[in-house]
């Protein structure tokens, strides 16, 4: 079996992160902060559509890479947490490779992000790696007033104002009014750097998955710049068209093959707004 590519496959739980692993790896630059991009980052709340998660929500994912069944993914809402002052959304993403295919490749991947209950922007980010050989942590705290990310390991790099990281962005968007045919653009801040996140909404689709039938709005997340992710591969998720807004199904192209995250269990949160 070949096995999969750090940093892209196994991260599909969090949607948006197999976009900008997939950028980095691509050797794509990052844009500066005089794009023009609009709107950027955080949008003002009162344009924002009613928050469709909240504390309680759980999802679970059978991720398929190519015909095999590979895992479990989850996403979850799993409370609410103090940073910096700021009231927090805990949300918390992990995959975890079954026992067939661990044999070849095992994959115990943790990721968490405090993501603002106010604004909705991030606070904190933290992830954890276990994929065959591959380890990696990082640890990232947000300054928005400062325009700074601040690693664990001492070093700290501009960002710009809003920014989301690679978990809180996909929950930022769930949150927004989405509506075919709409373009969407959201700053997202991974690896030290800022990423113009191009969010298209291409229109509507009945799905079928192991959680049952779902009316969907059909998204696709591009990132901008100059990398070769967008000619070499694309992420579609399917959002449930309704107040939700929950992922039912992810598809995503990578060198090896394709990964699939279907939707088998969910349990709605509390919205707080």
């Amino acid at each position: 079996m070949r096995t999969l590519p750090h940093r892209t496959g196994w991260l599909v739980v969090m949607l948006l992160a197999s976009i900008v692993a997939a950028q980095e790896e691509s050797g794509g630059q990052a844009a500066d902060s005089s794009g023009t991009l609009e709107p950027l980052g955080a949008v003002v709340p009162d344009s924002l559509a009613r928050v469709p998660f909240g504390p309680g929500e759980r999802l679970v994912f059978t991720i398929d890479y190519g015909p095999i069944n590979a895992g479990e993914g989850t996403l979850e809402v799993r409370g609410l947490v103090e940073t910096d002052g700021h009231p927090c959304y805990l949300i918390e993403s992990r995959a975890r490779s079954n026992r067939f295919f661990s044999a070849f490749y095992m994959v115990r991947d943790k990721v968490v992000s405090h993501m603002d209950a106010r604004r909705l922007i991030s606070r904190y980010f933290m992830k954890r790696l276990r994929e065959g050989d591959y380890r990696q942590n990082v640890e990232v705290r947000f300054d928005h007033a400062a325009g700074k990310a601040h690693y664990l390991d001492g070093r700290t790099f501009d960002t710009m104002p809003g920014i989301q990281d690679i978990l809180s962005a996909f929950y930022f968007v769930r949150a927004l009014p989405l509506e075919p045919g709409r373009v969407w653009h959201v700053r997202t801040h991974s690896s030290r750097k800022d990423y113009p996140l191009e969010v298209i909404v291409h229109g509507r689709e009945r799905v079928k998955v192991p959680a049952g039938e779902f009316d969907c709005l059909v998204v696709e997340p591009v990132i901008q710049g100059e990398g070769l992710f967008q000619h070499e591969g694309k992420l579609t998720i399917w959002l449930s068209d309704d107040d939700l807004r929950i992922p039912v199904l992810m598809k995503t192209k990578v060198k090896v093959g394709s990964i699939d995250a279907s939707l088998k269990e969910f349990v709605a949160g509390k919205p707080l707004v």
